[in-house]
């Protein structure tokens, strides 16, 4: 048989699957990046009021790794003001250290520690990728084709603590 059109391998340009891949690569790095990582937010509202004496305790859990002092769902052992509440909510990467950014945030607007009401983590939405591949043949008298593809679905929990800022009499 005779074909007047023959297909040969392009040699002038990539393939279709090499020359978008490293721009799906870099595309891909930078959103997961955008997404993943960023920035943490502290809602402060400030007490006002008559100060009272507030609860305290004789023993307590105190975490001093911060930049301030953290009373773990317990109370200080001596006397305090309240300057006020500090919803902090940090992004997916850094979840973890959400107390932390509390106690930092705290200590800027004037506190000496600070008491954890509650900490844990918050469902924010999914991130999901996927690709796919297409590899085919073709022959005399027909051709074949094969597509594979994965694709990878993940939870973003953000960090949440909600506390009080405190400063000693």
């Amino acid at each position: 048989m005779y074909f007047p059109l023959r297909l040969a391998p392009d040699t002038q340009c990539a393939s279709l699957k090499t020359q978008y891949l490293v721009f799906r690569l870099i595309f891909g790095a930078v959103l997961t990046v955008l997404v993943v990582s960023g920035c943490a937010i502290a809602d402060f509202t400030t007490y006002s009021g008559q100060q009272q004496n507030w609860p305290t305790q004789p023993g307590s859990f105190v975490a001093t790794q911060y930049a301030i002092p953290a009373y773990i769902h317990s109370y200080p052992n001596k006397p305090y003001n309240v300057i006020g509440y500090l919803d902090a909510t940090t992004a997916p990467i850094r979840r973890r250290g959400v107390v932390g950014f509390a106690a930092r945030r705290a200590k800027e607007l004037g506190a000496d520690a600070i008491i954890v009401l509650a900490e844990g983590s918050e469902y924010a939405g999914t991130l999901t990728t996927g690709n796919a591949f297409t590899n085919g043949n073709f022959y005399p008298g027909g051709f074949n084709a094969a597509t594979t593809g994965t694709r990878v679905s993940v939870p973003l929990m953000l960090g949440k603590a909600q506390v009080i800022a405190i400063k000693w009499r």
